[in-house]
């Protein structure tokens, strides 16, 4: 929607000065075209555009001016040159004069021009944003129109600063013409996507939406791109598209009075329709009568007109088009009635409908019914009837041809599968994987392995079998991934290790084995051997054989994770260790040409042969349950999915796609704790007590009924002091108290010394905890104090994010600053990436002594009188670190009309700059 023709205009006021143009001919060009066709090869094709360049650059260069005739010529030959593939080096500063001519063909000839071969970044892109910005305040319509299409090709910051206020004006203003309503309409689409901080949507908002109550359906069509756009961003200014969405929609599908020029093939205007479709998944069923009347209506009309087929007036079937664009509006209106979720009725028609689809004799009609099926699949009400489908979709899955509709229908089964159909459905895909296309052999198993652990319940050795069975039939298509959570199950479930030792170990006796499957069985060796070591058949000498067969064939990363497995099994069996430190000893280990494996085999042997038997048990001991029980493989799903559908398909498919990341997430965290522990964990933030901290540095950590956490905190050059405080609010004593603190990620950033706490916090007694804390080096979140504790027998973590920030390290200058000094320190700080300058809106009415107070509190202590405008904030500070201190100055400019703020922050650290100033503006 967004690119525009220029060289047939759509305008009916246009069409006459077209077809003038056309017959001034161009027969120089016509010519040259022809000559271009006509090159036996391309060698001959490149000699005559080189030629032609040159006698370009020659008629540019000369004294004798140009006619606007000639320029266009010559303008557009290399327009016709660009497009064949060839680089342009001239020509732009003639092509741009073109734009302040006053005759329509040129000017449309330099707008083309700069559309196609000139972008933002360019040198003389400056000059064109002022024509542009000249032609938009024109009166001529047809000028007007020409910048709005260059604009929505390619307008960016640059030209949104310039020309953005005039485009919003023209989008809502009453005199202008529908012609240009449209174009600017596509003109604010393009600027929203590039530079959305430089329009002010939200002022505009209420005009916005009552584009959509314009009686042209072609300025409606061209704002719900726009609307759909913007109310993804900006939901609430945006909520009453909903009303008039429902009202415009009700006349399309019910009314029938729409414009007939936008009639196709007897449905009236369906682009028109799906949009406004798409614009309603974005909110809530709506809550008014009237409108919810109308839409059931105009639903279920949608669902029925999909079976109707009308005939001709001569009494002929109607053509494929009109059964293309009814059934886009059907599919639009699944997603929709799949959003709201509400109504049993309407979504087993839905069902009903697709079912018969299902066995359509058009592969088309196959693969979009598949494709919403998988979408109802999620919902409320209908997923028994999809149930009712699953011998269908199983075929589709078995005998389609078409990798597309395979594809399809497993997404079906994926969404279908629960707890009762998980083992049916998994052994289908596997049975499919085996002949599945490569393009989609990763997606698949990626879901398999999803399926596997989400519904696993209890029986976890039928996990093993089907992630080993998986690897075994797909191992060159299983992502790192999928056996790292392998890895992470086994080692979290004590129930589960002895038989997958067992199973691995079987696994491996055969030699051709794939990679990933010597990775996991070298694993699980090498921590459970021991559960299968009093098996003759499975002996430790008998795991290490196995173990040294593979090590030749397998790739250095294997490698170096087996060289582990060597280690950890004779730490397990002392009667093997003295040939494990032979066989490390070999020169293709420890002097191996690979840095990595040579390291690993020095270092093992060292750690074997050491005098003090204790450090290696300590080393090299069984490896703890797994703490992060979260698993990465629905985003590498989601990652992988590259369909049209997941990028700019319906709003809902892609919202409950994303829902599903949390889904697996929350299963697998209870799934997965391990066996030793009696009761499941529950895990708990604070983020919703953290806000205030940015500027303070003491108040509630959290807080429920029964646990109150609070924080006393002060900080001096380099190093802070907490104090942390436990109360008991419960009638129950607080047991197995245990606390850690921990930077995420920069572990060498901070130095924390965390003094212990007693295990029993009795009912209403409080316990106070020290913290000492030492900044060494930038980090750019908080630390976290890990507190577990048992209440009435259940196991809670709390993750509490600490008040240590990076701005806590910041202190006044010593000694005061004048503003000479101060602008002396700020240009030799020079500009990005030191310089950070951020642009935001305000949270609310900007009032001065609150701003001023805020940046006080933030530690960077005001500097009056330095700043010519006294609205401004001017400060300094220093950064302390253990070792160095880093200056800091800042700028704060705030626009009180505009509620605007601009954050402009220098540092000598780049790094240190971008985190100081993301943590102040989070204030604002």
């Amino acid at each position: 929607n967004t690119f525009c023709s220029y060289i047939e205009e759509e305008d009916h006021h246009c069409h006459h000065l077209v077809e003038e143009m056309g017959k001034e001919e161009m027969k120089g060009l016509q010519h040259f075209i022809a000559e271009i066709r006509a090159c036996a090869s391309a060698e001959a094709e490149l000699k005559r555009i080189n030629k032609e360049l040159a006698n370009i650059r020659g008629k540019f260069g000369e004294k004798k001016s140009l006619s606007g005739y000639q320029k266009k010529k010559y303008i557009c030959k290399l327009v016709f040159i660009f497009l064949l593939g060839h680089d342009i080096e001239f020509g732009y500063l003639e092509a741009i004069n073109l734009l302040s001519s006053s005759h329509y063909s040129e000017k449309q000839m330099g707008y083309l021009f700069v559309s196609v071969l000139m972008n933002e970044g360019h040198d003389l892109m400056g000059m064109a944003i002022q024509a542009m910005k000249t032609d938009l305040k024109s009166r001529s319509e047809l000028n007007v129109c020409l910048a709005l299409h260059c604009i929505a090709n390619v307008g960016g910051k640059a030209t949104a600063q310039e020309c953005g206020t005039l485009v919003q004006r023209l989008l809502v203003s009453d005199e202008a013409p529908n012609s240009v309503k449209k174009k600017a309409s596509l003109a604010m689409l393009r600027l929203f996507r590039e530079a959305p901080d430089q329009l002010d949507i939200v002022e505009y908002s209420s005009r916005f939406v009552q584009l959509l109550a314009s009686p042209d359906s072609g300025v409606v069509t061209a704002a719900a791109s726009f609307l759909t756009t913007v109310a993804g961003e900006h939901r609430d200014e945006f909520k009453g598209v909903v009303k008039h969405s429902i009202t415009r929609l009700h006349r399309i599908v019910l009314g029938g009075d729409d414009h007939s020029d936008y009639t196709y093939y007897h449905i009236p205007s369906p682009w028109l329709t799906v949009k406004l479709l798409r614009l309603l998944q974005l909110y809530p069923f709506p809550d008014d009568d009237a409108s919810v009347k109308r839409l059931n209506d105009l639903l279920v009309r949608l669902l029925s007109r999909v079976k109707e087929v009308p005939r001709t007036r001569d009494g002929r079937r109607v053509r494929v088009q009109y059964f293309n664009v009814n059934h886009s509006c059907f599919v639009e209106a699944v997603n929709l009635i799949a959003h709201y979720d509400n109504s049993a009725d309407l979504e087993i028609q839905a069902c009903t409908i697709l079912g018969d689809f299902l066995i359509h004799k058009e592969v088309n009609m196959r693969f979009l019914a598949l494709e919403c099926l998988s979408i109802m699949a999620g919902t409320k009400f209908s997923k028994k009837a999809v149930k009712k489908h699953m011998a269908t979709v199983q075929r589709a899955l078995r005998d389609e041809a078409d990798s597309t509709v395979q594809r399809r229908a497993v997404d079906v089964l994926y969404a279908l599968c629960d707890e009762e159909l998980v083992q049916d459905v998994v052994k289908q895909l596997l049975n499919f994987l085996k002949r599945a296309d490569y393009s989609i052999r990763e997606e698949l198993v990626l879901k398999i392995a999803i399926l596997s652990e989400r519904f696993v319940g209890e029986n976890y050795t039928w996990y093993v079998d089907v992630m080993l069975q998986l690897i075994k039939d797909a191992g060159d298509h299983v992502p790192p991934e999928v056996w790292y959570r392998v890895i992470q199950v086994i080692v979290n479930r004590q129930d589960v290790q002895d038989y997958a030792a067992k199973t691995c170990f079987e696994a491996l006796l055969d030699p051709a084995v794939h990679d990933t499957m010597v990775n996991i069985g070298g694993y699980v060796l090498g921590e459970f051997g021991h559960l299968i070591a009093n098996d003759p058949n499975s002996a430790p000498p008998k795991q290490v054989e196995l173990v040294q067969m593979h090590y030749p064939m397998v790739d250095s990363s294997t490698r170096a994770l087996l060289l582990t497995t060597y280690v950890k099994l004779a730490n397990l069996f002392p009667e093997i260790k003295p040939h494990i430190v032979q066989l490390l000893k070999a020169n293709h280990f420890i002097k191996s040409s690979d840095a990595e494996l040579q390291q690993r085999a020095n270092e093992y042997v060292t750690l074997l042969t050491v005098p003090n038997a204790e450090v290696s048990v300590s080393v090299l001991e069984e490896m703890p349950p797994f703490t992060d029980k979260q698993t990465t493989l629905l985003q590498r799903l989601e990652l992988k999915r590259t369909t049209v559908t997941d990028e700019t398909g319906s709003v809902a498919a892609r919202k409950r796609q994303a829902g599903k990341s949390v889904e697996l997430g929350e299963v697998s965290a209870v799934a997965h704790t391990a066996v030793a522990s009696k009761t499941e964990a529950t895990t708990i933030n604070n983020d919703n007590f953290f806000d205030p901290f940015y500027l303070a540095n003491d108040g509630v950590l959290y807080q429920n009924k029964v646990l109150q956490i609070g924080v006393k905190a002060e900080f001096h050059s380099s190093t802070g002091r907490l104090a942390v405080y436990f109360g008991n609010l419960g009638t129950t004593p607080i047991t197995n108290l245990s606390t850690r603190a921990y930077l995420p990620n920069y572990p060498d950033a901070l130095s924390m010394d965390v003094h212990s706490v007693d295990p029993t916090l009795d009912p209403g007694v409080q316990m106070k905890q020290q913290i000492t804390v030492e900044c060494i080096s930038y980090f750019d979140e908080p630390p976290v104090l890990e507190v577990t504790l048992t209440y009435q027998q259940r196991v809670v973590v709390l993750l509490l994010k600490l008040p240590v920030l990076l701005n806590k390290f910041l202190e006044p200058l010593a000694a005061p600053m004048d503003a000479q000094t101060f602008f002396k320190k700020w240009a030799q700080l020079g500009g990005p990436p030191r310089e950070v300058r951020q642009v935001i809106k305000s949270k609310g009415a900007i009032i001065l002594e609150e701003m001023r107070e805020k940046v006080t509190n933030f530690g960077l202590p005001l500097m009056p009188h330095i700043d010519p405008k006294p609205q401004n904030v001017v400060s300094a500070g220093i950064l302390h670190f253990k070792n160095s201190q880093i200056g800091a100055l800042l700028r704060v400019e705030p626009n009180v009309d505009a509620q605007m703020y601009r954050f402009t922050l220098r540092t000598s650290n780049d790094a240190v700059s971008a985190i100081v100033a993301n943590l102040l503006v989070e204030n604002f």
